[in-house]
């Protein structure tokens, strides 16, 4: 079965003739993960002064976090993950560190989880809708506490100062117990956006799951097992819809959105260039052991 399709270890084994471009690439995607990670901080903390009244609730507003808590625990995992295939010995494994590593990832998938499960409520809270008829000037309900939701991601305060700039001319929208409105040309765009998180983020628990299944099984050195097979083919499909989600990103126009995308695609095939790595050495052991042991 391995040579019916391609994998994405097969893709990125030239790069092992290059450790340093290799090693470099890597932790330059790391850092602007990073980096990253602080930008949606500051998305969620706009969209938390935005979208949420005063007396939310507490489940609101974990749930208006969902990326910075779910971006906090990507970058865990894949700590874990670089420190599973790559930067620690097989000496320093001991049972202890695989309960450690075990309960980490536990937490990890428990958090990521729950961001797919916040992805998909904040989408289904956009069919839960108050009506607000035709508003020619937005200037006429401005000093309400009110935030215009502009696309997935930015929100405008209805301000006297600021509601002159704002488009205006066509049927509005309250978010049903938020503190936002959007119009309808944007709805359904944002819609989109909002099953294209929901439906991203349940691919790659997929993947990150079947990573998991892979480095269990090279630890048991089962290189030829068709689980290991199937989990390869199906990563390889799993990675092409993230691919296809950026291209939906790009189209729409969110430039930061598709970048931090192709960045986690990026920082996981580090990921699987260690274990392509990792197979390559552990493979020239098991040839050693055979050979001196005929």
């Amino acid at each position: 079965m391995n040579s019916r399709f391609i994998s994405i270890k097969q893709v990125l084994l030239p790069l092992l003739a290059h450790p340093r471009v290799a090693f470099s690439l890597k932790w330059f995607v790391y850092v602007w993960l990073c980096i990253n990670f602080l930008q949606y901080v500051q998305d969620d903390i706009l969209a938390y002064n935005s979208s949420l009244a005063a007396d939310a609730s507490l489940a609101d507003i974990i749930l208006t976090f969902r990326t910075t808590i779910d971006t906090a625990a990507w970058l865990v995992l894949i700590g874990v993950f670089e420190l599973e295939t790559y930067a620690l010995p097989d000496a320093a494994f001991t049972r202890w560190l695989d309960r450690v590593f075990i309960a980490v990832k536990a937490l990890c998938y428990t958090c990521i989880a729950y961001a797919a499960y916040g992805y998909l409520a904040d989408t289904l809270e956009l069919y839960d809708l108050i009506a607000l008829g035709h508003i020619d000037d937005l200037c006429s309900i401005a000093g309400q506490g009110l935030f215009l939701q502009l696309d997935a991601a930015d929100y405008s305060e209805i301000s006297l100062a600021s509601c002159a700039a704002l488009d205006a001319g066509s049927e509005f929208f309250q978010i049903r117990g938020q503190t936002s409105i959007v119009s309808v040309n944007e709805l359904d765009s944002i819609r989109t956006m909002g099953w294209l998180d929901f439906g991203n983020a349940v691919v790659w628990i997929v993947v990150v799951i079947l990573i998991d299944v892979e480095v269990h099984l090279q630890n048991a050195d089962k290189f030829d097992s068709k689980r290991l097979s199937y989990a390869r083919l199906f990563k390889m499909l799993g990675y092409g819809l993230l691919i296809g989600a950026c291209l939906m990103w790009f189209f729409y126009g969110y430039a930061l959105y598709t970048w931090d995308a192709f960045l986690w695609i990026f920082g996981f095939w580090a990921i699987e260039l260690n274990l392509a790595e990792w197979e390559q050495e552990r493979l020239k052991e098991l040839n050693v052991e055979t050979s001196s042991s005929v």
